[in-house]
């Protein structure tokens, strides 16, 4: 399997130092050649030295410029396209290779507060197009970062999980279902897609903390659940108390999720730029070991209440992913599978603003190879 790794040596510099830079150029020489049956080509796309094969061209720091990088790279490759059956994995946060930032298609801010979605599908869609479009990409996508304020050791343990999640990932079974009370119908009828035994927890009545983390000892951890702009916490909804808290950092436990493939329907689930990792419940996940986090990365749309059979927008993305990973493969191409599956059965894509907010949102926290066994 072929992986193109890329990121920005000026953003790498900035976040972490030269030195901090140094020790994480060396860990990413151990990922390249510590996975067998996994070739990792690294391009640092503002390196005219690492760009020298592809054009010789550095990019600049803007998201254009560096996805006209990755154009240039994966035509020079042997194969193209074609030979990068792992897709595409971004090293760094937005600080170092930003998000690509796209009107968001939902513009009545009376509902959706969010002027613009943020996104890493264009980086996967080789060649001119518009970034707004890049619904379906043609590479799987993943990236990992670190949080606000975190250093370069923190970055070096990201890439040892992805290392150990390749050749020794903890053996876990089943699915935990974490839902907000008002939604478990529909979230039951998501999870039923899932193999093994279950354990659902319901929100407001649960609520899992570092007292309890051992509940969330799973293979699929699937959140269904509020949440916030910069709000560390995935809540439900009591109709007394308001928003009560059910997930929070301190939920996840090495012992307990790593290797554990998440996926959290919760509103700004993967809003992860400018925070630090003891303040995102994804980022805390991703450095706790887990092998993949799936998301949004702003307001989510799902099904109403009482419709659970008609599953929409999140609620069928999630469900979609499920049904690919019962039939293994890659995290990444599960992703993709289901953005794929989730076109095909739409009549109203073109239309339909809240199908293409949920197709350009919902990302990968993670490396795209990683097996689905």
């Amino acid at each position: 399997m072929n992986l193109l790794a890329i990121t920005r040596a000026a953003g790498m510099i900035s976040v972490y130092g030269q030195d901090g830079y140094g020790e994480i150029q060396a860990k990413l020489a151990a990922f390249q050649r510590s996975i067998p049956g996994l070739n990792v080509t690294l391009a640092v796309l503002d390196d005219v030295g690492s760009m020298a094969a592809y054009g010789g061209v550095a990019a600049g720091a803007d998201a254009i410029s560096l996805q006209s990088a990755v154009t240039r790279v994966v035509a020079a490759l042997p194969g193209g396209l074609t030979s990068l059956d792992g897709g595409l994995l971004i090293l760094g946060g937005g600080n170092v290779v930003p998000f690509f930032q796209v009107p968001n298609p939902v513009t009545n801010r009376a509902t959706d507060p969010d002027p613009w979605v943020y996104t890493d599908n264009p980086y996967g869609q080789t060649g001119p197009s518009d970034p707004g479009q890049s619904l379906e990409p043609s590479l799987a996508v993943g990236r990992i970062c670190t949080g606000a304020g975190d250093p370069a050791s923190a970055f070096c343990a990201l890439i040892d999980n992805l290392i150990t999640n390749h050749n020794a990932r903890p053996i876990r079974a089943g699915y935990v279902e974490v839902t907000n009370r008002v939604w478990q119908d529909a979230s039951a009828s998501v999870a039923s897609a899932l193999a093994g035994a279950g354990r659902v927890l319901v929100c407001p009545d649960d609520r899992v903390t570092a007292l309890n983390a051992g509940v969330l000892d799973c293979k699929y951890l699937y959140c269904n659940l509020h949440g916030f702009q910069n709000d560390p916490a995935w809540k439900g909804m009591d109709p007394v108390r308001g928003y009560v808290t059910a997930l929070t950092p301190d939920s996840f436990s090495s012992q307990y999720v790593a290797g554990t493939f998440v996926y959290t329907d919760a509103c700004y689930g993967l809003q992860t730029d400018g925070r630090p990792t003891d303040g995102s419940c994804a980022l805390t996940l991703l450095a706790q070991g887990a092998a993949a986090v799936v998301g949004p990365t702003g307001l989510a749309y799902g099904t109403a209440p009482g419709a659970p059979l008609n599953l929409i927008d999140a609620d069928a993305l999630t469900r979609g992913f499920f049904n690919a990973a019962l039939g293994g493969g890659t995290v990444g191409s599960c992703l993709k599978q289901a953005r794929l599956n989730f076109l095909g059965s739409s009549s109203t894509m073109a239309t339909d603003v809240y199908q293409q907010k949920t197709l350009l949102q919902f990302q990968l926290l993670g490396d795209p190879t990683l097996a689905i066994q």
